[in-house]
């Protein structure tokens, strides 16, 4: 009978190496955290309220000079009633306070129709829609054009920024001729700033000359833009400029309680 005979390999050997245990760090208890007390809502911040100079009509006011501030005077009284508004806080970065302070009034006076800080906006049709506002480089652009540049040149003008308030209108009317001339949109700007009894500055509204349109026009088309100047462009120089929108109800209460 034949016999199968197996090979012995030997015994085989188990190796049991476990991976060495790292020491768990008990963890700390926590301290239960008392529940936060809601905060009350921040009130809004007020900006000061400033009051336009109102001018009456006198035996003067048939002069040319007196009528152009008259007509402007209703302008301004129709984007402002009572010839109230609030000056808002505009950066003077790179001498341009003056670009500056045409977006901030265009951003409250015409982006939101619907807004009770809007005071204005394009009449179409008889509804008044909001008009885009314009930015810092379109503005920047708008100055370098060749038109801007000949009316500059045509007073012997060169400056480059630190614009007066009649390079600031024919800004303001090219931008619009330029980026909204098709939708049939004439821009004018006009500036306020308070009284200055101590140079007889009576602070009246001031709308700029425009030739695309008259101050004492209404109607279809047509864009103003209002902002504030610290008199230096009343008294032949430049000044600071600034935004301007029309004040909330809690500036005006505010106001209306110290009086």
């Amino acid at each position: 009978m034949a016999t199968t005979s197996t090979a012995d390999t030997g015994p085989t050997t188990t190796t049991n190496n476990p991976l060495p245990q790292t020491a768990q760090t008990p963890r700390p208890p926590q301290t239960p955290q008392a529940p936060q007390t809601p905060q009350p809502p921040q009130p809004p911040i007020l900006l000061p309220v400033s009051h336009a100079r109102d001018i009456l009509p006198t035996p003067s006011a048939a002069l040319r000079r007196c009528a152009a501030y008259l007509r402007a005077r209703h302008r301004f009284w129709d984007a402002f009633p009572r010839g109230v508004y609030t000056r808002l806080p505009t950066p003077g970065t790179d001498l341009e306070c003056g670009l500056h302070a045409l977006i901030l009034s265009a951003r409250y006076q015409l982006s939101s129709p619907s807004s009770s800080s809007s005071v204005s906006g394009v009449t179409r049709e008889g509804k008044v829609v909001g008009v885009r506002v314009p930015t810092l480089e379109e503005l920047r652009a708008v100055y370098e054009s060749e038109v801007v540049q000949g009316e500059n040149a045509n007073v012997g003008m060169g400056n480059g920024c630190w614009f007066t308030a009649d390079q600031l209108a024919a800004v303001f009317a090219a931008w619009g001729k330029r980026f909204l001339g098709g939708e049939g949109v004439r821009c004018q700007m006009g500036w306020v700033m308070e009284r200055d009894e101590e140079v007889g500055v009576e602070g009246w509204p001031v709308m700029m000359n425009t030739p695309e349109v008259d101050t004492g026009e209404v109607g279809e088309g047509i864009v103003r833009v209002w902002v504030w100047n610290d008199g230096g462009s009343l008294r032949g120089g430049v000044g600071h400029f600034e935004g301007i929108r029309r004040p909330s109800e809690e500036e005006v209460a505010a106001v209306e309680g110290l009086e």
